[in-house]
């Protein structure tokens, strides 16, 4: 069974384009990544599938229905994260939760003062007085405090400090892990690659891959930054390594785009006797421009 669908889901907003024949499937039980740059379409695809606003064309299912009227009960079964969390400022987080709580069956608030400990919240203060980090935290308690069967989240790590950026992204395993179904969108490559099953990526609001997070276009892709001792590199050594230039503002030091396998790039490098090296993951900029200009020319096109 899906647990969310959506069939050529269209939105405009006038002559301007959100998203445009966008085809998804989530298994019920998946942990699936939404990914692309600002602007992609990604938020206007979340309040599509959560009916905040109307699709152009193309349909939206959850759980094999479609969406029902605002308030209809399939919506008790999801729990929702915005980017950005507006509350009623002289409210208590406290206060708020407990509002919250009254439109759900929950029978005892013990979950929702675990997540409390957890994401190290304080939720006697007023919401005037919360910083960005912590009015977060107190939308992602209202989002998981009815332990719902699938979770809608809206770049959920963002404005989170690292340590609770990673308890948080526990806490959806554990949720996955009983049943629950996780739709997220980020543009953190690290987020999709911890935790998804598959990942789909949208660039100006159309769908240009979707699969499992292993087969991620541009995982082979590596940034290097190295510094070679005593002298500058030939052209022709550069160009072995990859796409490289030397940094403006580190006179010696280059900066390099490689896909050769990581094997033969740490083989080819020893040759050099290097004062400085470090070999990391792409951005997920890079690896849309990668990606989309390969899909400009023809070689790449969208797969399930």
């Amino acid at each position: 069974m899906y647990a969310l669908e959506t069939e050529k889901l269209t939105k405009y907003y006038g002559p301007d384009r959100g998203i445009s024949d966008l085809s998804l499937s989530v298994l019920d039980g998946e942990v699936f990544g939404f990914i692309g740059p600002n602007g992609a379409g990604k938020t206007t695809t979340i309040r599509l599938l959560l009916g905040l606003i109307k699709p152009s064309s193309g349909k939206v299912k959850l759980f094999g229905k479609g969406l029902p009227p605002a308030g209809g009960k399939l919506y008790r079964r999801v729990g929702y994260l915005p980017a950005e969390v507006n509350y009623y400022p002289e409210m208590t987080g406290r206060d708020l939760l407990e509002y919250s709580a009254g439109f759900y069956s929950i029978g005892s608030f013990r979950w929702v003062e675990e997540l409390v400990d957890r994401l190290q919240f304080d939720p006697d203060k007023k919401i005037r007085a919360y910083s960005h980090g912590n009015l977060k935290k107190l939308g992602i308690i209202q989002a998981l405090m009815h332990k719902p069967l699938l979770l809608i989240m809206d770049e959920p790590g963002s404005g989170l400090d690292p340590l609770i950026r990673q308890e948080l992204f526990k806490i959806m395993e554990e949720m996955n892990q009983r049943g629950a179904t996780i739709f997220f969108s980020t543009h953190v490559l690290e987020e999709v690659e911890r935790i998804c099953n598959r990942v789909a990526m949208v660039k100006d609001g159309r769908l240009l891959h979707i699969g499992p997070v292993d087969e991620l276009p541009g995982r082979e892709i590596r940034m290097v930054i190295f510094k070679v001792s005593g002298r500058q590199l030939s052209n022709e050594a550069l160009e072995r390594l990859g796409e490289a230039h030397e940094l403006p503002s580190k006179p010696g030091y280059y900066r390099v785009i490689s896909r050769l396998p990581i094997n033969d790039l740490v083989s080819y490098l020893s040759r050099f006797d290097l004062q400085y090296l470090r070999i990391t993951d792409p951005s997920l900029e890079e690896v849309f421009f990668d990606l989309y200009d390969s899909a400009a020319g023809g070689g790449t096109r969208p797969h399930a």
